[in-house]
């Protein structure tokens, strides 16, 4: 292979030269939004930020006030922390205020607050049945010169029906005491006659027909515009299913994973098979118990090593792209060992920022993110899949889950052989993490204290996990507790 051109000078680590800025793509995406207001998905600091009164919002710099309206038993909360979840996995800072009908002064105050710490996403979260309740809300973003979004929500009598079942399950879990269905269609009856649908001359506008079913479920929208008023159309396009339960689990260990080498389309190892066959007869395949769990859709990345871990597990499948491993770029193939050799400062750079850093002709976790984005939004209309992947992609994935911040996905510890499972409860989702006690390395890498481009291999090296190939000195980990 040609020698690829690299520098150990530190003094151009600081130069923002085009190679560094492809390596950190879209820096100022995630950075501290406490520096300031958001420029759509940017900062801006806050002496950048000048308006008049009376002015317009900024459509690139002014915070979002989303108003959530609809009579009870709609799916409204469901749906409201479904935005906040995927704007806040795609770097925005949003939060769900609950009110009990609608907002009051108080909570106007507490989102100017939040606001000025650098927020830039705030969802009111109740019914706001009046036109005078969500005027009052519109009249306080005029003035404090924020943009303004209505959410309003219905649905036809069947998913009623089912929307009050559910709730009155859920609600029947913490009190059994209390005659839940007789209180929410009492509640019903009370707010139905006060409501007032919302009209075009109020605002921008997002009407939900809310329904599991795809055939019912529908949206329109008026005046909507801008990236993230754009992006909650988008998340709400689809049904928003309430029970959700999901598989997933990396490749089993393959022969890249042994060598500790990174990419590349490597075979399962000895005990990769192995664990395909364990996972096999924990999702309905050959020796499974009868009550086992069977996925009713496959998805694998399109590489061997995913494909093969799936072989013996019943189902229809696909292979997608998008589940393919983070591209490394010109460290395919290689060990840490050997990109701290060849590439140290690039190697470096990649510990000082691995969320944002890019590999040279490869990617980042940030593009990462934003590829499986397709996939997430997949999931959601479906239940019981089970996703086979790789360690990159499915932290990206579980971050989603789990509520991750961005520059903390990297992190995410997603161990080999093992099975993770997914189960939506009421707005959120619980993981339950099952080690099925195949041997295997562990891959595994915290951040090392010294990030320098000037600091030692050994230093570089200290957090590397152990592999076959290592030096005597150190003991590989063979088991996952």
């Amino acid at each position: 292979m040609a020698p690829i051109a690299t520098t150990n000078d530190p003094k151009q680590a600081h130069q923002a030269s085009p190679s560094e800025n492809n390596r950190f793509p879209d820096a100022r995406y995630y950075s501290n939004h406490k520096s300031g207001l958001t420029e759509g998905s940017r900062n801006v600091p806050n002496a950048a930020v000048k308006t008049e009164p009376g002015s317009k919002p900024c459509p690139l710099r002014a915070p979002l006030v989303v108003t959530i309206v609809g009579l009870p038993c709609r799916g409204k909360s469901l749906a409201a922390h479904k935005i906040a979840r995927h704007l806040n996995w795609q770097g925005e800072n949003a939060k769900v205020f609950n009110v009990e009908g609608e907002a009051t002064p108080e909570n106007l105050v507490e989102i100017s607050l939040f606001f000025k710490e650098g927020n830039n996403v705030a969802i009111v979260d109740g019914m706001h049945l009046t036109r005078r309740s969500r005027q009052q809300v519109i009249s306080f973003c005029s003035e404090k010169v924020f943009h303004h979004l209505l959410i309003e929500f219905s649905c036809n009598e069947q998913s009623l029906k089912e929307n009050i079942e559910d709730t009155v399950c859920f609600y029947h879990k913490l009190d059994q005491n209390i005659d839940w269905e007789r209180r929410l269609k009492d509640s019903i009856a009370l707010y139905t006659s006060q409501f007032e649908p919302c009209s075009a001359v109020e605002g921008s506008l997002i009407t939900i027909n809310n329904s599991e079913d795809p055939q019912h479920h529908s949206v329109t929208a008026r005046g909507v515009h801008g990236a993230i008023p754009t992006s909650i159309l988008g998340s709400l396009a689809s049904p928003v299913i309430r029970h959700r339960t999901f598989y997933f689990s990396r490749h089993g260990e393959s022969e890249y994973n042994v060598l500790g080498r990174i990419g590349g389309d490597a075979e399962l190892s000895p005990r990769g098979i192995k664990y395909s066959e364990r996972l096999a007869k924990c999702l309905g395949g050959p020796g499974s118990a009868q009550d086992c769990p069977k996925p009713k859709l496959i998805w694998t990345s399109e590489l061997r090593r995913t494909i093969q871990t799936v072989q013996n597990i019943p189902g229809p499948r696909a292979a997608l792209k998008d589940l393919n491993e983070i591209n490394a770029g010109i460290c395919e193939g290689l060990t840490y060992e050997e990109i701290q050799e060849r590439f140290p400062q690039e190697f470096a750079w990649r510990d000082q920022d691995k969320f944002k850093y890019r590999y040279p002709h490869g990617e980042s976790y940030l593009d990462l993110l934003q590829r499986v984005d397709s996939v997430v939004q997949a999931l959601l209309i479906n239940t019981d899949v089970l996703v086979v992947s790789h360690q990159a992609v499915l932290r990206c994935i579980m971050a989603y889950f789990k509520g991750t911040k961005p520059d903390d996905v990297p992190y995410i510890n997603v161990p080999l052989h093992t099975l993770l499972i997914v189960r939506s409860y009421g707005y959120e989702f619980e993981v339950e993490t099952v080690p099925l006690k195949v041997e295997c390395v562990d891959t595994y890498r915290i951040q090392p204290k010294n990030c320098s481009t000037t600091r030692t291999a050994a230093d570089a090296l200290t957090t590397v996990p152990a592999h076959f190939d290592a030096p005597l000195t150190q003991q590989m980990s063979t088991t996952i507790s």
